[in-house]
């Protein structure tokens, strides 16, 4: 990243606060004003700053060498985050635990200028939006002892923290990250809190509350109930709405469509076994007439009865053809978001190897099949997680932080699924 890149990236951040800092750049310096009192960041302290960040090598919002390992983390939105004191995030700031035995040290401390130098110059911030208020920005700018760019760029981004292993002597660096790993989860044992990495640029800004999926924009339109529902369907329903977290709304929607699994499976043996009966041609008086049946019921069925036994993947086949219409389903993902079905057009998520989908071709006999089969992917790679590599490779294993921002874009069908089942 080149001085002008640096200029430009750090204007943007601040384009929602231009009556607040007034920045202006040139090829010396960037200059801001915080109530009527000028401040400058020059071009000699970015090529220091950029000298100092090659010691570093880096990967997505951390930095290392031999002898030090810093990565972002950030409080998970969510209970957690509601449960935090006050002065919390002061406390373990000023927290760092020594192993003399293998010479290293562990600790919290606000993010370095190396690594977010690595962050600005790896990532493209002009489509993004700010976590902080415009108010409160301001106060919190205006209370700074020190009011120096990359400090002002951390209130902007709201990320207080990184967590931090060094290490007195060299040591590989895998090692490095692994003890940081390690003191993670330390941290979330004891103190059942959750420091979770950082792993997408839209953790920093994340996006604002998501667009609602609501049928009516005026209350005056609502209308008193004219159906009665089944409560452990609204049930899961509520939960899945109700979380921010993509994981539970994925499998609530899914289980308001698993709720039918068996009745729609034996209600597609018996119209098999029907049409054999009605055949005809059958007769009861041979054998291999009264075969197909058996054939049937047994191809279907399995001997186990402590739960459905059928095949999941065709009762999701079979569940979406009986309460989804495809036009309407199509119609409404549209209207929720433009680029939504070209999403699923080609785009093929990592964690679960899910084959493109192709909505538009409404008329495509095979596309309940198509749908399923991409739902029902996605649906065993959160479930399963067997230490199991052939598996792993094969249908993928859902890693949460990791793969949060994939799952959010897989949800959005299935949720249009189970409202049409309820």
């Amino acid at each position: 990243m080149e001085w002008n890149d640096f200029c430009v990236k750090i204007d943007s951040m601040g384009r929602f606060f231009r009556d607040k800092l007034h920045f202006e750049y040139n090829d010396e310096q960037i200059t801001y004003k915080i109530s009527e009192q000028d401040y400058a960041y020059t071009k000699i302290d970015f090529n220091t700053l950029k000298n100092n960040a090659e010691h570093y090598s880096f990967q997505p919002f951390s930095i290392l060498n031999n002898y030090q390992y810093e990565s972002l983390v950030d409080f998970p939105e969510g209970e957690s985050r509601r449960r935090l004191s006050m002065n919390f995030e002061e406390r373990i700031s000023n927290l760092v635990i020594a192993d003399e035995e293998n010479n290293l040290s562990y600790s919290f401390k606000e993010a370095s200028q190396e690594l977010l130098y690595y962050v600005l110059s790896s990532y493209d911030n002009r489509h993004l939006i700010p976590r902080i208020p415009s108010s409160l920005f301001e106060r919190r700018c205006e209370a700074l002892d020190d009011k120096s760019i990359f400090n002002i760029l951390k209130l902007v981004i709201r990320l207080p923290f990184s967590v931090c292993v060094a290490s007195s002597i060299p040591i590989n660096q895998e090692k490095l990250i692994k003890h940081a790993k390690s003191y993670l989860f330390n941290f979330a044992f004891n103190l059942d809190l959750v420091l979770k990495p950082i792993s997408e640029i839209d953790d920093l800004f994340p996006k604002r509350n998501s667009r609602s999926m609501r049928r009516i924009q005026n209350l005056d339109e609502l209308m008193p109930p004219q159906l009665t529902y089944m409560s452990e369907l609204t049930e899961q329903y509520y939960m899945a709405l109700a979380s921010s977290d993509p994981f539970v709304k994925f499998i609530g929607f899914y289980h308001v469509m698993e709720y039918f699994y068996e009745d729609v499976y034996n209600e597609a043996i018996f119209e098999s076994v029907k049409h054999i009966l009605q055949h005809p041609g059958f007769s009861s008086k041979r054998k291999k007439d009264v075969a197909k049946i058996i054939d049937i019921i047994k191809k279907k069925t399995r001997q186990s009865k402590e739960e459905f036994q059928g095949s999941e993947l065709e009762a999701l086949e079979l569940t979406i053809k009986k309460f989804i219409n495809i036009g309407e389903l199509n119609n409404n993902l549209a209207e929720y978001d433009s680029d939504i079905i070209e999403y699923y057009n080609h785009h093929q998520v990592n964690f679960s190897s899910e084959d493109t989908i192709d909505l538009h071709d409404i008329s495509n006999e095979k596309l309940p099949k198509k749908i399923a089969a991409r739902i029902y992917k996605t649906r065993n790679s959160l479930v399963h997680s067997k230490s199991n590599d052939g598996r792993t490779l094969e249908r993928g294993i859902y890693k949460p932080f990791k793969d949060k921002e994939e799952l959010s874009k897989r949800y959005h069908a299935t949720q249009r699924a189970g409202k049409s089942a309820i």
